[in-house]
């Protein structure tokens, strides 16, 4: 299952590294719930980008996808965990 990130509710922008926080830790990109840079975004916000560079050679694309469905699940406050 990829990750769709057009369904998202920007749960990661509102847990942003510095260099794209507006001041509230919000990315600054953020515009009504949407990704207002998506197609020209940074290579930290663009996860399948971000696999081939680093962590291909280090896990599979199926840990990858898995690994940061449960970031966003965590950064939502939901868990499947018991």
């Amino acid at each position: 299952m990829p990750i769709d990130c057009g369904k998202c509710n920007g749960c990661c922008c509102h847990h942003v590294i510095s260099s794209l926080d507006r001041g509230d830790g919000i990315c600054k990109h953020l515009v009504n719930g949407k990704c207002s840079i998506y197609d020209h975004r940074p290579l930290i916000c663009d996860t399948d980008r971000l696999y081939e560079v680093f962590y291909k050679n280090i896990m599979t694309k199926e840990e990858w996808i898995e690994m940061n469905l449960l970031a966003c699940e965590k950064l939502r406050g939901v868990s499947n965990e018991t």
